[in-house]
C-alpha cells in the first residue's frame, strides 16, 4: 500500500483510504455503496476482460493484421494499428451490447408511438453492424478507423452516448492498449483455431473461450 492510499486514525493506526473508504467517508447508505461497488467490479472488469478476449480471438483469426501490428508495437513508440483494432473489436463485438434510456418525449418509431417516460431498450450490437451504416459490416476491418469516423451520431456507441455516456470509456481504451502492447512484446499467441461464438450475458462474452498456445518471447528494448 502505497503513502496515497493509505490515512492515519485519531488512534494513530494506519486506516486504507481506498474506493470503498471514500464511499463510505461520503455519507451514503450501505444500499448506494454496495451498488457502487458491484457497478465498478462488474463494469470495470468484466467489460475490460471481453474486450482483452475479443481483441486476441480477432487477431488470431486474422494472422496478418496480427503481423504487422506485432511489427508495429516493436518499433513504434505507439501503434495506431492497435486503436484501430480495439475500435473495431469494440464494434463487433461490444461488452456492453444493450442499453436502454427513459423516452423524454412521445416520438414515433417503426409505426409506432413511443409514450413519454417509456423506457426504451436498444442495442449496440446491431446497431454496430448495420449494413445501412457500416460497409462490410460484418468482416474485421480495422482500417476502417485509420482516417477517423465517417458515420452518423451514435452509430458507434461501445460506451454509450450522451451524458449518460460510460465515464471510463477513456481509461479504459487506455487500459487495452498498455496491457496489449506489452503482451504483445513478451508474447506470441497462437490461436487454436476453434470456433467462437458470442453469448449475451451481462457482457459479450466469446464461448467456449479463448484457447491460444502462449509462449514467451525475447523482450523488445
Amino acid at each position: 500500500m502505497t503513502e496515497e492510499n493509505e490515512r492515519w486514525s485519531d488512534s494513530g493506526e494506519v486506516e486504507p483510504a481506498d474506493l470503498l473508504q471514500h464511499l463510505i467517508d461520503a455519507g451514503l447508505t450501505d444500499k448506494v455503496i454496495r451498488d457502487q461497488m458491484l457497478t465498478m467490479m462488474i463494469a470495470g472488469h468484466d467489460t475490460s476482460t471481453a474486450l482483452l478476449a475479443w481483441v486476441f480471438a480477432l487477431l488470431g483469426q486474422h494472422p496478418e493484421t496480427n503481423t504487422q501490428l506485432l511489427h508495429e508495437v516493436d518499433t513504434q513508440e505507439k501503434s495506431a494499428l492497435l486503436d484501430h483494432v480495439i475500435k473495431e473489436s469494440l464494434r463487433l463485438y461490444p461488452p456492453i451490447h444493450i442499453g436502454n434510456r427513459r423516452i423524454a418525449e412521445e416520438m414515433d418509431f417503426d409505426g409506432n408511438k413511443v409514450p413519454k417516460n417509456e423506457r426504451l431498450f436498444y442495442s449496440i450490437y446491431l446497431t454496430h453492424r448495420d449494413p445501412e451504416i457500416w460497409e462490410n459490416a460484418e468482416d474485421f476491418c480495422p482500417e476502417r478507423f485509420a482516417h477517423g469516423r465517417k458515420t452518423p451520431p451514435m452509430s458507434y456507441i461501445p460506451f454509450g452516448g450522451g451524458p449518460r455516456a460510460c465515464i471510463g470509456a477513456a481509461f479504459g481504451q487506455a487500459e487495452a492498449r498498455i496491457v496489449m502492447t506489452r503482451l504483445l512484446q513478451t508474447h506470441t499467441f497462437e490461436f487454436t483455431g476453434h470456433k467462437v461464438h458470442a453469448h449475451m450475458g451481462a457482457t459479450l462474452e466469446p464461448r467456449p473461450g479463448v484457447m491460444m498456445k502462449v509462449m514467451r518471447r525475447a523482450v523488445v528494448s
